[in-house]
This record gives C-alpha cells, structure tokens and sequence, in this order.
C-alpha cells in the first residue's frame, strides 16, 4: 500500500482527463453517486483540493455535522465551477492532500477511483483504472486502518474477495471472485454484482 501521494495524483490526474471528454450533456447525465451528476461529482473532487480547513468545519457546520450532507453541498458548489477550470485544478493540485490532515493519500485514491466510475458505467464509456491506483484502492479499503471511512469493517467482515485479472486477494470466508474493478465497485457499495461470482456475492454491501 502506497503510504504517498502518487497514486492519488494519478488518480486524479486521469479524473481530470476523463472531464476533459465529456460533453454537456454527459456532464449532466446521472453518475452511479444517487443524486450527482457527473458535474457534481467533478465538483466533489476538486473540494478537497480548493476548500481551506476554516471553510471545510463551517461546511461541516451548516450541515449540522452531517458529512453527507457536508459533502452533498460542496458537490453542488463546486462543481458550478467551469468544468475546464475544474480540471486544470485537479491536475495542478494532483499531490495536493486535504486540508483535513486526518485524510490519508490512499482516501483519495479510493475517491477518485470509484468516481470516477461513477461517471463511466452509466455513460458506457471506455476506459480502465490504472492498475497502481487500483490495488492501492482495494489494498486501502481492506487493509488501512483508515478504510472504514469508505468501506464499514462490517461490510467484508467474513468474506475472502480474490480478483480475477491482477494477483490480489484478501480475507477469509465466503469467496467474492471477478475483476478488481468490479470487486472496489461493490464493496464501496456500487451494484456490480451481476460481474462477480462466489457464494460471498449475496452477502456484498447494498447501496
């Protein structure tokens, strides 16, 4: 597990590239993040970057410390922002950490990764994860023990996830086997079931 910034630079560096393709029309679309678009979700990422701590705690304030719904209003905000802008930022900023010093590099690899295919399943786009950034990815949800900010111990506890297509594995249990994409994708709670096999499958987070 890479204990740097690189994988999360480049994570948000291929983000920033996957913008610079999208039409209006898809920047609007709906993203597998319930009630984001894809602009939102843009909006999200680049928060992290451009928000100070003062102006993160008030946001946190305003939303009586709800982070979801924290997180909600920052998307909107920011992502009113010229999505061209938007990305210029986050490949200027790409090793930039959060101004939430408690937020590990590997938080925002797992962002970035999984929303960014939010935006390219719905939409049928082309395009894989960088394999670095996606072992960091699952290696953080399952192993940091800062993961259970994006994936909840409760929600593998029991099962032994294998990819298909990488040597990576973890845990022990009911087996979850297929594509290390399709395995982030759904233990961060992203239906892809249908892309996996195992008698774990049945016991994978719902969204």
């Amino acid at each position: 597990m890479a204990d740097d910034w690189t994988n999360a630079a480049k994570a948000r560096t291929d983000f920033a590239d996957l913008l610079d393709g999208l039409s209006a029309e898809q920047l609007d679309a709906d993203t597998l993040c319930a009630d984001w678009s894809a602009r939102d979700v843009a909006g999200h990422l680049v928060s992290f970057i451009e928000m100070s701590l003062p102006t993160m705690m008030l946001s946190m304030a305003k939303s009586g410390f709800n982070a979801d719904k924290a997180w909600h209003a920052n998307a909107k905000k920011y992502g009113a922002q010229d999505v061209s802008a938007i990305a210029n930022t986050l490949r200027a900023n790409a090793a930039k950490p959060s101004a939430m010093k408690s937020f590990p590099p590997g938080l925002t690899t797992v962002d970035a990764a999984v929303h960014t295919q939010d935006i390219r399943r719905p939409l049928g786009l082309a395009g894989e994860l960088d394999a670095g950034v996606l072992r960091d990815a699952l290696d953080f949800c399952t192993g940091h023990k800062k993961g259970k900010m994006m994936v909840p111990t409760n929600d593998i506890a029991g099962l032994r996830l294998e990819a298909t297509d990488m040597d990576w594995s973890w845990g022990s249990g009911d087996l979850v086997s297929g594509p290390a994409e399709a395995i982030l994708m759904a233990i961060n709670r992203r239906d892809t079931r249908s892309e996996l096999t195992g008698d774990g499958v049945a016991k994978l987070p719902k969204g």
